[in-house]
């Protein structure tokens, strides 16, 4: 039944809303000196606030519209995003922010310099993968019109959220921050994707913008060889029904950070008679009643799964080897009201303020990374923000625990938040006050045939082992052999130092070759979100083949010295991050590579400076021949 949209269901859904979002977005419509006197939502007082509610339900029962607002002239786009967030940002911020909003139909994509040009016969670029960074690059060669051909090694497309299906699994950025920014005002369910969801948008996307067609599912990578005499990559493909070759120009790997799933080993596995289950790897028909579950792992995926699990087994052992900082979101877990639904469909340019307010959470972040020796000599931990952020945390564990005390002791982590990935709680901490839920701190020794032990020697019974441990990281690319000039092989340079790439994207020795999400990519701070970073990767990307293809050449290249100093720069901003000093704990943290001791998984540069490198290439860096 479709709800009556009245002066009242006006009304609630401006209540329901993010009331910054409202503020700039009535200014943009009106430019009403009152609106714009208002401070931020958080300094709003009840007065303001009704000012602001009145003012918002008084223009949209005149003037509700489901059209989509152009892009306001720079001075006004750049005063009202200062407007948002209460702030004054400098150019380079501005540079990196302006298309967040994403008023464009495709932001940061990239055009022709002029007509398009006569390519090569037979030109064509194999994208391997079709989750979130494969699509995006596809959207790009499509509006630019080059051929190309995504291969993806299973029956459909969504990558990581194809293979992931374990209860309750689902974004945990909101979902309006975790989509492309062309695609407008996709109807989510909840505020923050399931699974299932994320697969319906990603095939969505697949099937509306032509990508589709040109996907060949069910080809696995298994090797990629650099032709030099003809400057192309031969691929070749494990398929159903045996080997299968592909060449192509060039070649965007678009694999993902979490390709390869970690499974644990254990003494005793292999007696064990219970079932041993991997999240990515996770069945259908897996049901926990009446069951005894052990559930390894706290992180993100650990952290989903206990609380469904819980309801329905007669007890779960979690057992935790490092705890986390782990916290709330708004709204997790609840359905978009029909109101907020109406309001984004109705209210111009609503969606696009909304958008922007919720990454805008993300700018100050490099904030928390940085020491401030000063503050230590003082008796602080790390630096005033970081502090408070873990002051803020800590009683919020205690909060939900019911502050019992056993527990609150083994949860709370000696390290500085911010150090790992970000984990966010879905009801993990009040699941651990059940009485059929037990929290275990001793390491696991070894596996029995019906059970666990730990090294104090006390035997848990199990029916199900989850192993929520993860993926293998570091192990890029892998296990397909990449080739490049010179028949230097890609994992074997790797091995001195582990993964390493200019940008994240590219390596010497290995021409037309573009690794999205590759090493060090990640941003750390004064983020956007990842599915807007997979736009820039592929716009970064297409930059480098358009002006290959505009001048004739057929191979784009990075120099070896540029590789070289990069990686040297980055090495050293990395040092004085969090991340790896001692605050940090480094040696229990997948962002960082254990083996070498050095970031592996983030670009460690603040946001607006790793997005400047991404956005404008520096062509003295790349060698085009």
């Amino acid at each position: 039944m479709e709800p009556t949209i009245d002066r009242t269901f006006i009304r609630r859904a401006i209540e329901l809303a993010d009331l910054n979002a409202v503020r700039v977005t009535l200014y943009q419509h009106t430019h009403d000196p009152e609106i714009a006197a208002l401070p931020v939502a958080a300094q709003l007082d009840e007065t303001g606030r009704e000012v602001l509610v009145a003012k918002a339900v008084d223009w949209l029962c005149e003037h509700a519209d489901p059209a989509m607002p152009a892009e306001p002239p720079e001075v006004e786009l750049r005063a009202l995003m200062d407007m948002a967030t209460g702030g004054h940002m400098g150019d380079l911020e501005f540079e990196s922010r302006r298309d967040l909003p994403a008023f464009k139909a495709f932001p940061w994509t990239v055009e022709w310099s002029d007509a398009k040009p006569d390519l090569p016969e037979g030109f064509q670029v194999a994208i391997i993968g079709s989750g979130f960074s494969g699509l995006a690059m596809a959207v790009q060669l499509e509006l630019l019109g080059i051929p190309y051909v995504v291969l993806e090694r299973r029956p459909d497309p969504g990558g990581t959220w194809s293979v992931n299906r374990y209860p309750d699994i689902r974004v945990d950025t909101i979902s309006i921050t975790y989509e492309y920014s062309f695609e407008k005002k996709f109807p989510w369910k909840e505020y923050f994707g399931r699974g299932a969801e994320v697969r319906e948008y990603l095939e969505y996307i697949s099937k509306k913008y032509g990508v589709f067609t040109h996907t060949r599912f069910e080809r696995e990578l298994t090797s990629a060889t650099f032709d030099e005499s003809r400057d192309l990559w031969v691929l070749e493909l494990q398929t159903p029904d045996g080997v299968e070759t592909v060449e192509a120009n060039a070649i965007v790997n678009a694999v993902g950070t979490f390709a390869n799933p970690n499974f644990p080993r254990f003494e005793g596995q292999e007696i064990f008679g219970g079932q041993i289950l991997h999240p990515a790897r996770w069945p259908a028909d897996f049901d926990a009643t009446g069951k005894r579950v052990a559930i390894i792992g706290n992180g993100s995926t650990g952290v989903q799964l206990l609380a469904p699990i819980a309801e329905d087994a007669d007890q779960v052992h979690v057992f935790q080897r490092t705890p986390q900082w782990i916290s709330p979101r708004d709204k997790y877990g609840k359905p978009v009201e029909p109101e907020i639904r109406w309001l984004v469909d109705n209210f111009p340019g609503y969606w696009n303020w909304w958008r922007y307010m919720a990454i805008a959470s993300l700018f100050g972040t490099h904030g928390y990374l940085v020491a401030d020796e000063e503050w230590k000599a003082q008796g602080g931990k790390f630096n005033p923000m970081n502090d408070k952020l873990r002051d803020d945390l800590t009683g919020y564990i205690k909060v939900q625990t019911g502050g019992r005390q056993d527990l609150v002791d083994r949860l709370i982590p000696e390290y500085a938040p911010f150090s790992r990935r970000p984990v966010v709680d879905n009801g993990w901490y009040k699941a651990l006050t059940r009485d059929n839920v037990e929290l275990v701190t001793d390491d696991i020794a070894r596996l029995t045939p019906t059970g666990i032990e730990t090294v104090d020697g006390t035997v848990r019974e199990v029916d199900t082992i989850v192993t929520a441990t993860g993926f293998e990281v570091a192990k890029y690319l892998w296990p397909a052999r990449y080739s490049g000039r010179g028949g230097i092989e890609l994992h074997e340079q790797w091995s001195v130092d582990g993964p390493r790439a200019y940008l994240g994207m590219m390596v010497p020795g290995f021409p037309n070759m573009f690794t999205l999400y590759g090493p060090n990519s990640q941003p750390l701070s004064g983020g956007t979100g990842l599915p807007i970073w997979y736009v820039i990767w592929s716009a970064y990307a297409a930059r480098c083949l358009v002006t290959m293809l505009e001048t004739g050449r057929s191979r784009v290249e990075v120099k070896q010295e540029a590789f070289t100093r990069y990686n040297t720069d980055l090495d050293e901003t990395a040092s004085n991050l969090l991340l790896l000093r001692e605050e940090g704990a480094p040696d229990k943290n997948y962002y960082v590579n254990s083996e070498h001791r050095r970031l592996q998984v983030s670009a460690p540069w603040y946001g607006p400076e790793y997005h400047r490198m991404c956005t404008h290439v520096n062509w003295d860096d790349l060698e085009l021949a």
